[in-house]
């Protein structure tokens, strides 16, 4: 029913408007069921690391998940990984050890240093044309081999991340810009496993981002808003700020974007799988399409130019 209030939210590629939080947040949280299920990303008992930098979106996750699955003898733990940036991962790390605690929920972290020997901060202070690739380049790399590391550490069976809906139609416009149709096919929405790699579970993949963040903001929900100082260095900066304006003269263009590249995969997968020979990385043992992996092969490039 109307309420006779100024909305909260309007929904613009819906024409929907939400005027309560009650309503707001029983949407948010039917969606995420929904898209759970539709996927079949989690199992009655499954034991589920959750990925939580600290920022809104995987707070909102973490707190999300740990009340659906209150209902389900299933586990979460905590993983966290720490880049090394000054002002930035030192905040998120409190805020994601506060949370740990107040809900009782297991944390596991590691670092980049830790890993890799080196953190962003480093590696940002290196010139361009020497390092050849964005800090960002680097922290995704190591991110996703760091987070299978810890959730085979915790014991999961499942990964779930905290990619937005926005995350999802930029990484599916970036593949495309590079060529990469391989990799644009590993971008399965349900969990797919392989030998030494954790299945990844994406359950805010149909959500705005900033329907996320207004779920933080309506539930209390703690989170660091300091913005990561090299967000704007990578590609993926300059796709979402174009994506951002498509979307607010065309809404559901974030949509369309995810559907085509769910049919793509399904219409791809149908026909003969493109060859990938795996095998081991001969440093860490994770599964691979080359000899070193693409984490240890960044992390071999900074050594091989005696980068301190």
């Amino acid at each position: 029913m109307k309420s006779n209030s100024s909305p909260i939210y309007y929904k613009k590629d819906a024409n929907k408007y939400f005027y309560t939080a009650e309503d707001f947040n029983k949407y948010i949280e039917k969606k995420v069921k929904k898209t759970i299920n539709k996927w079949k990303m989690l199992e009655r008992d499954s034991k589920i690391a959750v990925a939580v930098s600290g920022g809104k979106d995987s707070m909102s996750l973490l707190y999300l998940l740990e009340k659906i699955e209150r209902d389900f003898p299933s586990e979460l733990y905590i993983i966290h990984v720490d880049e090394g940036i000054r002002g930035y991962s030192d905040k998120n790390l409190e805020v994601v050890k506060r949370a740990a605690k107040e809900l009782g929920i297991s944390l596991y972290t590691t670092s980049y240093k830790e890993l890799f020997g080196y953190d962003i901060d480093r590696i940002a202070k290196i010139p361009l044309n020497i390092r050849r690739f964005a800090a960002c380049t680097f922290c995704g790399v190591w991110r996703r081999w760091a987070i299978n590391y810890l959730a085979l550490k915790a014991g999961a069976d499942r990964v779930a991340t905290a990619h937005s809906l926005d995350d999802e139609a930029q990484t599916i416009l970036m593949n495309v810009m590079r060529g990469a149709l391989e990799n644009l096919l590993k971008l399965k929405p349900y969990p797919e496993k392989v030998n030494g790699i954790v299945p990844r579970i994406k359950p805010f993949r149909e959500l705005h981002e900033r329907e996320i963040a207004l779920y933080a903001m309506l539930n209390n929900i703690p989170y660091n808003d300091v913005p990561c100082p090299y967000a704007e260095e990578g590609m993926r900066w300059d796709i979402r700020i174009w994506l951002y304006e498509q979307e607010d003269q065309r809404p559901g263009t974030l949509y369309n974007i995810l559907r085509f590249g769910e049919r793509l995969i399904k219409q791809c997968g149908e026909m003969k799988k493109i060859d990938e020979k795996i095998t081991k990385c001969k440093i860490c043992g994770f599964p691979s399409s080359k000899r070193i992996c693409k984490a240890h092969e960044l992390m071999l490039f900074l050594k091989k130019r005696n980068i301190l």
